[in-house]
């Protein structure tokens, strides 16, 4: 193996690398955890190292050089090699730690009630569950597995369909109202909804004339509309996915056997271009598992995997949970 020629120091190149990723100082710094003032520093430092520039100034903007071009395609593919290499090892060697990013809401309503008979069922485990509406980098946050909600489509990953999801009305133990015998006996009913998820659709599937409620509670998260039922609050437009277990367990009673299912509309947080088809028509949500495309497969994961796809059928053999793909 042949020793590598004389390099710049590390730190700097990781500095113009994000620098001229971003053509933008400020991004970068925010991107490292550091300064403006210090990225400027690490390229001065790097500028004066290889004795020519590598950025220059137009009005207000940075651009590369033809020397910093060069130089960041390199870096760039350096680096992320680089990355993709210590964290598939990271993974491969710490084979009893796995590391699950999710949406908010199922983390709150699917995973966090279940996860405990997962670890039992692996002792000696050590399960992360990171909650959140971004899309993870496996790499830098360390991830090895995430289900995210969406319409597919993702790029640098493996990803495969999970379950799609759908809506109808669920009541709680708790609630104190009369339960209406047909979907008509909803009207003068508190009706629980969530942001993006109209009661509207489910109105026509039951033949009921009505606009959608405009008074009462809304909640911009699935899982919150859920745990409102729960407490009595009112009936809710619950997805089957989020509201099985509380199904399950008694907490919650679905009313009718209609159900439609969660698709994309204008005015969701996304945009059309994602939520609509090559013909014009709206895709339906749901929920993907999503991989990284190289390493990380230990028996861990593929143990919760299967462990994830055996709730769903379950959940859906109940009665209570949409079928999995």
């Amino acid at each position: 193996m042949e020793a590598p020629g004389k390099l710049p120091p590390l730190p700097a190149l990781r500095t113009f690398e994000a620098a001229a990723r971003h053509l933008n100082f400020s991004r970068a710094a925010e991107e490292l955890h550091v300064t403006h003032s210090a990225v400027s520093h690490q390229i001065r430092a790097l500028e004066a190292w290889l004795e020519f520039p590598l950025f220059s100034r137009q009005g207000r903007a940075v651009v590369l050089t033809d020397a910093g071009q060069e130089l960041l395609a390199v870096a760039n593919e350096a680096l992320r090699q680089l990355s993709d290499t210590v964290g598939m090892l990271r993974r491969r060697i710490n084979v009893n730690r796995l590391s699950i990013s999710v949406m908010p809401s199922f983390a709150g309503r699917w995973l966090a009630p279940r996860i405990a008979a997962f670890i039992e069922a692996n002792p000696g485990c050590e399960v992360n569950v990171v909650s959140t509406t971004e899309r993870s980098d496996f790499v830098r946050d360390g991830v090895d597995v995430a289900i995210r909600w969406g319409f597919g489509g993702y790029t640098g990953v493996r990803y495969e369909l999970l379950m799609e999801d759908v809506l109808f009305p669920v009541v709680g133990a708790r609630f104190a109202g009369r339960l209406p015998r047909t979907p008509a006996g909803l009207a003068g009913l508190p009706l629980l909804r969530s942001f993006g998820e109209d009661w509207l659709p489910w109105f026509r599937a039951a033949g009921l004339d009505w606009p959608e409620p405009t008074a009462g509670l809304m909640h911009n998260d699935s899982g919150l509309v859920v745990q409102a039922a729960i407490d009595g609050q009112g009936v809710a437009l619950a997805r089957g996915s989020l509201a099985a277990l509380a199904l399950r367990h008694g907490q919650l009673t679905r009313l009718f056997d209609i159900e439609v299912p969660v698709m994309y509309r204008e005015g969701q947080e996304v945009s059309a271009e994602l939520g609509v088809d090559e013909h014009g028509q709206p895709r339906r949500w749901a929920f993907w598992l999503v991989l990284p495309l190289r390493g990380g497969d230990t028996p861990l994961r593929q143990a919760f995997i299967d462990w994830l796809r055996a709730e769903m059928a379950a959940d859906a053999a109940a009665g209570f949970g949409p079928p999995p793909a």
